[in-house]
């Protein structure tokens, strides 16, 4: 970013978080990877053995961030970074704050004699009180124990990504020509800081709690982000990016993959509440159908409501309407089913996966979080390990599946789910 040593540099909140923000738009140049602990760490020894991506445009990281601020960014900002671009052989070490109206970070970058994206090195942080430190194959870099580093009090995810950055004076000119191309990740460790009773680091104030040599991912250790991205990022994050082979995790950046392959997804949600009548309608609105009003009408089931969609993977948000935009029901403010909740729209949301047959949507009591129960043979019954016997429309006879029906799925269980699937 054209900073010279020790630099200090204050920007728009856009301009500063490397991680998962999602955005609007999810159609963009590149496929990137992001993967972090379910667990947050207030202090520690952080340690990796990577080798980053070449290629101008890209940056490969290792970082911690506050994933828990909510809605509380930029006042609880936090984040420390390890930074490779692929442009040239520089590593940045950088920590970023909370501000007012704008978070701000500082750092410095170095040239330590090698090419990080050729073979893997070790590197390491330490985070304690008022201090942060930087180890590169086991050597002391950079340390910051100025007053801001007081800033740094929240617990962290352990954060590893690879994306293409928009910023050309700092990662050189993007061209997708290059791809696709890879980070390599040897092992994770974390150490909790014990100061007087560890065994190793700096003072013996550190002791191992954990350590991956990624055999497998972890999923009780680790999240990957998908369908995700921030601004300034030429790429989205897609879990299909993130995978492990002979004792290396390996993260990826490739063209965007157009998915055209298109997924049944079930909407239902109780009306109970409402007192309807007979002339009342619900009507399905969200991003796949651009909020159109009445253009989803729902079917009815008693107090009921449901219609399925096909869908190609991604990232959606949704509400139920009654009538022309008459009463909204969707997710309660700052509810656990807000699905981004520091924004002003009180909706539901999914993310759609590849390789799913079918995806049932849970059924919410009308603008609530709350799981309503239905009764009677035609409910929706919510079990993914049932077994299909018959397809039946609605006259009882079997028949094969086919759009704009209602259709009735029977399974070994006993149980019949309902369906009907709009072709677009």
């Amino acid at each position: 970013m054209n900073c010279s040593n020790l630099i200090i540099c204050v920007a728009q909140i856009v301009f500063l978080i490397v991680t998962s923000i999602p955005l609007s738009v999810l159609s963009q140049q590149c496929d990137g990877a992001e993967i972090f602990t379910r667990e947050s760490y207030l202090y520690g020894r952080f340690e990796v053995a990577m080798q980053s991506a070449p290629g101008s445009g890209i940056v490969s990281s290792f970082f911690l961030f506050n994933n828990q601020s909510g809605c509380n960014y930029p006042e609880e900002n936090n984040e420390i970074d390890i930074e490779m671009t692929g442009n040239k052989n520089d590593i940045y070490f950088t920590t970023h704050h909370p501000g007012n109206p704008n978070p701000w970070y500082y750092g410095d970058n170095f040239d330590l004699g090698f090419n990080p994206h050729q073979n893997i090195h070790h590197y390491a942080i330490e985070w304690e009180p008022g201090i942060v430190r930087w180890f590169v194959d086991n050597a002391l870099i950079y340390v910051q124990d100025e007053e801001a580093a007081n800033d740094l009090m929240y617990p962290m995810a352990i954060y590893m990504n690879l994306w293409a950055s928009e910023v050309e004076d700092w990662v050189g000119p993007w061209n997708p020509a290059i791809l696709p191309r890879h980070s390599k990740y040897d092992y994770v460790k974390y150490y909790q800081y014990q100061p007087g009773l560890g065994n190793y680091g700096t003072n013996n104030n550190y002791r191992l709690v954990w350590e991956d040599h990624f055999e497998f991912l972890d999923k009780e250790r680790w999240t990957t982000s998908d369908f995700t991205q921030f601004a300034l990022n030429y790429c989205t994050y897609k879990t299909g990016n993130v995978s492990t082979n002979d004792g290396y995790l390996y993260l990826q950046i490739a063209e965007n993959q157009a998915n055209t392959t298109q997924i049944p997804v079930t909407f239902s949600v109780n009306v109970a509440d409402l007192n309807l009548d007979s002339s009342d309608k619900i009507y399905l609105n969200g991003t796949f159908n651009n909020w159109c009003g009445t253009c989803n009408p729902m079917i009815q089931t008693g107090d009921m409501w449901e219609l399925t969609l096909n869908l190609i993977p991604g990232r959606y948000e949704y509400l139920y309407v009654l009538n022309l935009w008459e009463i909204t029901g969707g997710a309660p403010l700052n509810s656990e089913c807000d699905f981004t909740p520091c924004d002003e729209y009180l909706n539901y949301g999914f993310i759609l996966q590849e390789g799913v047959d079918h995806k049932i949507l849970d059924t919410y009591c009308w603008s609530t979080c709350d799981i309503c129960q239905t009764t009677g043979v035609e409910e929706l019954i919510h079990l993914s390990d049932k077994k299909l016997i018959k397809i039946i429309d609605i006259t009882g006879r079997e028949i094969l599946p086919s759009p704009n029906t209602l259709l009735f799925y029977l399974y070994s269980d006993g149980s019949c789910e309902k369906r009907f699937i709009i072709k677009h």
